[in-house]
């Protein structure tokens, strides 16, 4: 396949892919939250090293409480 130089993900409006968009853009205007996000995922890749969902479930809380100050 030779070397990736890009990854693209088109969706329709509304689609959840959106709320990625807006997670991401908030944490960009957001250097604080960025950074506890940064530590928080640091932290858990620590402890869940071995264990993806439990990572994920683990970082659940955090992201729904950015995407409701995104909305």
């Amino acid at each position: 396949m030779g070397i990736r130089t890009h990854h693209v993900h088109m969706a329709p409006p509304g689609h959840k892919l959106w709320e990625g968009i807006s997670f991401r853009d908030y944490l960009r205007r957001h250097p604080g939250e960025a950074a506890r996000y940064a530590t928080l995922k640091r932290d858990l890749a620590a402890r869940y090293a071995h264990d993806r969902e439990r990572y994920t479930q683990a970082k659940t809380q955090f992201v729904r409480e950015v995407m409701a100050k995104a909305e």
